[in-house]
């Protein structure tokens, strides 16, 4: 079975690469938006995007992972969308947990300049992130606390407080494409987190539907992303039915601001510019925001 940290970092690439090919897109109204992703591909990897025309790349993804390449679009443009949200609403604190190549900070830097930003992910992810930081041009600066965590062995909360986090600070929590590889005590432990921070914090997360979890494979890209993970030897272990969110989320007293499923993400974000539907997302995938009041 592959350790935490090199799926951490394989999976880093692979949400990057993504958003990579994403930001090609012809049509400014389904193009991906996190334009600096390229930054952060490995030589390959950006050999890969770099040379091979748009429409090959779009369907080489298609064919590997159904649901996948219109899902990046959809969540990087979605998280983006509340982060401005809540920066505009007053936040003074932002925690992206299990960052990988966020760059966030980089693409929203005059927004976020009064607003400090911690990211907090695995020491291996964020040593080549830091690099490629280094090496690229001065678009990549922005004053950023960096906090290596093994989530296997430390406890990413008093790592937090320990570099400056303050829970008496309006804060808004990022946390992209974890939720469903963990266990619920360890879910449920991030999120009454959140809900110990100040009034009006919240945090957007996605999380996996149940049935899913529990072998229902037939939503789109269901059975594909299936074979991925029992590949990989990484099944999802958490998983929540909708109709049971808004009670899950307050038994860790917080209050369900949206849940949105692949529906609403394709009328929010997957409309072509002639208003016709450019593609499907994944068929069992979620994102919810919830807030501490």
């Amino acid at each position: 079975m592959s350790t935490s940290k090199e799926l951490s970092i394989q999976s880093a690439h692979t949400v990057s690469v993504l958003r990579a090919i994403a930001v090609k897109e012809k049509d400014p109204a389904v193009r991906g938006s996190d334009y600096l992703a390229r930054h952060f591909l490995t030589p390959k990897y950006s050999l890969f995007v770099g040379l091979l025309p748009h429409r090959f790349l779009k369907s080489f993804v298609h064919f590997r992972a159904p649901g996948s390449y219109c899902f990046m679009i959809t969540r990087t443009r979605h998280f983006d969308r509340v982060l401005l949200e809540e920066i505009e609403a007053g936040a003074k604190q932002v925690v992206v947990l299990g960052a990988g190549y966020d760059t966030r900070a980089f693409r929203f830097a005059a927004q976020l300049q009064n607003t400090a930003v911690f990211e907090v992910d695995f020491p291996g992810t964020q040593l080549y992130k830091k690099e490629r930081i280094r090496e690229t041009d001065s678009r990549l600066s922005s004053p950023v606390t960096y906090i290596p965590v093994d989530f296997n062995e430390q406890s990413f909360d008093k790592a937090l407080i320990r570099n400056g986090f303050s829970p008496r600070l309006k804060t808004l929590f990022l946390w992209e494409g974890v939720s469903y590889y963990l266990p619920q005590p360890v879910v449920e432990q991030v999120l009454q987190f959140v809900s110990s921070c100040a009034p009006g914090s919240s945090i957007l997360f996605d999380y996996c539907i149940k049935s899913f979890v529990n072998g229902d494979h037939s939503t789109y890209g269901g059975r594909q992303l299936a074979s991925w993970l029992k590949k990989i030897k990484e099944p999802f272990l958490f998983g929540i039915d909708p109709d049971e969110t808004a009670g899950f989320l307050h038994n860790c007293h917080l209050e369900l601001v949206s849940d949105h499923g692949p529906e609403d993400f394709e009328r929010m974000y997957l409309k072509t510019s002639k208003g016709g539907l450019y593609g499907k997302t994944f068929g069992h995938i979620r994102m919810a925001h919830a807030r501490k009041v």
